[in-house]
């Protein structure tokens, strides 16, 4: 640590780190002002003030360089970055949504810097009490905040999280480095700290890390919402007509390379016209939402259900053999609704229900749905609230007559 002092100067790692928390702090100011509807924005601000704080606390630190003497300017900047380390803390608690129990971190941080204050205040700025007690202080904030990090339970924020936990990781151990040479050096002379350019030196290079870590989540997270509208029905919340189109095609190609049976559901909500002309958009939006969640809650695992306009469905059955018994399924459990709408009203609905089957790999897959659509326009011209199935016949069977019906 002395050879590190004798080659960069502590001044100079003071400015550059003011001024790098201070760019920090300017970051997440310009995220909060944009206000990502995903993120908790009060993440964004105590992160915005804690790289703040640390600004200040460093500037602090400063004054002296500028002949500028006020009494416990030590104490006055250590506690700023000691507010600093807290505020980064909540930040990532409030950001990864962590439960409250765990903010029990800031009562034993809180204590040891009051213990530092009241020291200090009695006696004077002895740098071992205020080195011991701040790098505590620190090290207890980075541990929690690094532990909260690495059990973040987004995937899609989760590398980058553990990433920024195990740099919080280094920093604590830098801290524990500071505390222990004054340990193993007792006869140092506590008006002066010869571990500053250590920690200073490594605080600048872990900023200059950890700050891209937490805007790299937020692009993560953003790159995931964008995702995630891009794949989903804004209404439902299921799959849209893309992906489960992408699916279909996807699944069909694979059935006819292995000579497979691949199934298609095509749904309709029966009378749905008259629930909008009735009761209005708002109880039609309440009715497709309704259904979507008893057809998801229904499918078995690895089906595939979408919305692809309107009021119509898709299902990809993940097992063909099973889809008829699939259909039945999901034809009771729309009919057991019971649907609150505005006004206090209750409704039902029913669904209609095609089944297309195609044997052997004997079916593309606009041919497989354009039979399940034929089958869904048979069930509701056979009085609806029903499941028409048929089987979609190989490619040289087609000229015989098309699909057929199953009993």
């Amino acid at each position: 640590m002395q050879q590190l002092e004798m080659v960069l100067h502590a001044g100079t790692l003071i400015a550059v780190n003011a001024l790098i928390s201070l760019l920090s702090s300017l970051a997440f100011l310009l995220a909060f002002s944009i206000r990502p509807r995903f993120v908790p924005p009060y993440s964004l601000l105590a992160w915005c003030i804690a790289y703040l704080a640390f600004a200040a606390g460093f500037g602090v630190l400063m004054l002296p360089a500028f002949a500028i003497s006020l009494p416990r300017l030590g104490l006055s900047g250590n506690l700023l970055i000691d507010l600093g380390a807290a505020l980064n803390f909540v930040a990532v608690h409030l950001y990864l949504k962590r439960p409250r129990i765990e903010l029990w971190i800031l009562g034993p941080a809180i204590l040891l810097a009051t213990i530092e204050i009241a020291y200090v205040l009695s006696h004077f700025e002895n740098m071992r009490v205020m080195v011991a007690m701040g790098c505590a202080v620190r090290g207890i904030l980075t541990v929690g905040a690094a532990m909260a990090l690495w059990q973040c339970l987004d995937v899609s924020r989760r590398p980058v999280a553990r990433l920024a936990g195990a740099i919080h990781m280094l920093w604590a151990l830098v801290l524990l480095a500071r505390m222990l040479w004054w340990v193993f050096n007792p006869d140092a002379d506590g008006d002066g700290d010869p571990t500053t350019t250590f920690g200073l030196t490594s605080r600048l290079v872990l900023t200059c890390a950890i700050t891209p870590c937490f805007l790299w989540m937020l692009t993560r997270q953003l790159d995931a919402e964008l995702l995630h509208y891009a794949s989903r029905d804004p209404l439902t919340g299921l799959v849209n007509r893309r992906v489960i189109w992408e699916q279909g095609m996807a699944r069909a190609a694979q059935a006819t390379r292995q000579h497979r049976a691949i199934a298609a559901l095509m749904i309709d909500v029966d009378h749905f016209k008259k629930v909008n002309d009735g009761w209005g958009h708002a109880s039609g939006d309440a009715v497709l939402r309704a259904v979507a969640r008893a057809l998801a809650e229904t499918a078995s695992p690895g089906d595939v259900v979408g919305r692809v306009g309107g009021e119509e469905f898709l299902v990809l059955p993940a097992h063909s053999g099973t889809a008829a018994a699939l259909a039945e399924r999901l034809r009771a459990a729309v009919a057991d609704l019971q649907i609150a709408v505005e006004g206090g009203a209750v409704l039902q609905c029913t669904i209609s229900v095609g089944h297309a089957e195609a044997r052997n790999g004997g079916g593309a897959w606009q041919r497989l749905v354009n039979e399940a659509d034929h089958a869904l326009y048979a069930a509701k011209q056979g009085g609806r609230n029903r499941v028409v199935s048929v089987v979609v016949p190989a490619l040289q069977e087609a000229d015989a007559g098309g699909a057929v019906a199953l009993a």
